[in-house]
Formats: structure tokens, sequence, C-alpha cells
């Protein structure tokens, strides 16, 4: 085996199942939430300022994340082919809020509306892969996710729908993705997703309208959820440069 595959098996391992080492085991003792999403290192809590003395602290790229999580993961750049669950949130009229408001005011808007979104996804273990505009991406991964990433992923678009201050549509999408920290250089890198499931879930995320939520018919069976018939609409999209259909479910 090549040091390549070695990596790629690293990464699969990483992002496949929670993390597992005797000091994971030692930090799901202590108490107090929000944790790193990979080893369990708490943020809160009384042991949380000892934590930050010894290097345990938020990192700040991306703080779902502990800053020795973060460089060991931005030490060993790549990846590997795993099953994720994809969310995209857009502003619906964002063109039109933008014409009435000032650029100060818009921003504030945008800003309001990435906070919210934040939030949401890193209450759900998820992490926010980019803005994008009037947009988000995020991922639920399932080691980082518990093995629920369909649930979370759902459950974020949810909440996320439910208490929008601006008329947002959402796509969610469950499917094999290359993901890790991926870029020319360490300093430009960053920990994203590419493939099939990204590009349907960001097309399932335009056709979306204000708030409504489209998710593909493996997300929603995914999730273990048998409420299909309690609002939920089926639906047979066309995706803008793939060949086959997409079925999926809204609900508004």
């Amino acid at each position: 085996m090549t040091g390549t595959d070695k990596q790629s098996e690293e990464w699969k391992r990483l992002l496949s199942a929670p993390y597992d080492n005797l000091e994971t085991r030692a930090f799901r003792h202590l108490p107090a939430d929000p944790r790193c999403l990979l080893c369990n290192s708490p943020y809160g809590g009384p042991l949380a300022p000892l934590l930050r003395a010894v290097g345990y602290g938020r990192s700040e790229r991306y703080p779902q994340l502990c800053r020795p999580c973060f460089r060991h993961l931005e030490r060993h750049p790549g990846g590997a082919e795993v099953t994720i669950t994809v969310l995209f949130a857009d502003v619906r009229g964002s063109t039109a809020i933008a014409e009435q408001t000032s650029a100060e005011e818009f921003r504030q808007v945008l800003e309001g509306f990435y906070r919210h979104v934040t939030e949401v996804v890193a209450d759900e273990r998820g992490i926010i892969d980019k803005f994008l505009g009037d947009g988000v991406m995020a991922l639920f991964v399932p080691s980082f996710a518990l093995m629920e990433d369909a649930a979370h992923g759902l459950a974020a678009a949810r909440r996320i729908l439910a208490d929008a201050a601006l008329p947002i549509g959402i796509g969610l999408n469950t499917g094999p993705a290359f993901t890790g920290f991926l870029g020319p250089s360490s300093e430009v890198a960053s920990f994203t997703a590419v493939g099939d499931a990204v590009n349907v879930a960001h097309r399932l995320g335009e056709a979306a309208g204000a708030g409504e939520l489209i998710i593909a018919d493996a997300t929603l069976a995914a999730t273990g959820l048998a409420d299909r018939e309690a609002g939920w609409e089926m639906r047979t999209l066309s995706v803008k440069g793939r060949e086959q259909p997409v079925e999926a479910w809204s609900i508004r």
C-alpha cells in the first residue's frame, strides 16, 4: 500500500466512525458542551480554562474543531470518499433585498443569516463548508454527527427554516462525496466535499422556494422517518448537468 493509499484509509476511518482512543474516551467523561467534533474536548465547564491553557481551545478557522485536531487535518491534507449529508441554504429574493437597502444594511442582513445558520449547524454537529454570497453550504459527516448525519442534517434544515428572519430555501442530499482537507496549499486549503452528492444538494437548494425544504429520497430514507404522509410532497426533479432525475420530497 502506497503512502497515498494509507492516508486515504486514515481519512476514511476518521470520517466514517467516531474517533476512538484513550484521549477521546477521557474527554467524553468531562462535563460541558459544546465539544470538539473529533476528540470531544469540551469548550465549556470548569476544566475549559485548563484545557485551553494546554492548547485545546477552539480552532480559529473551524470553531467546531479544537486546535490540535485542526492542526492534525492541516498537516495531513487529502481525504476519502464517504457518504455524507450536504445542506445548501439560500436567501430567496436577495437581489430585491439588496436593491431596497444600502450596501451596509444588506451586509448586516446577510451576517444575521450566516450567524443563524452557523449556530444551528454547529448545534446539530455539522460543519460550515463555505459562504456563497447569499447562500451557505454545510456538511454533516458520519463521525462528527455520531453516525446520524442525515438526521442531524434534516433537524438543522427544519430549525433554520422555522426561525428564519428571511425567505430561505434549503436543499438536502445524502450520498458519497470525496471529503477532506483539500486545496493546493495549506494557506488556502479547507475542509470541504466534492462530487455528485454535493452538486445534487446544490441544485435541490436552488429549486427550493422561500420557506421550502427539498430533501433527496435517499436522505429521508436514511433518517428512518415515516412522516412522508405528514405534509411531504413527492417530487421528481431534473437536475442541471445531470442525466438522471432526482427523486425528492418537499415540505413547507
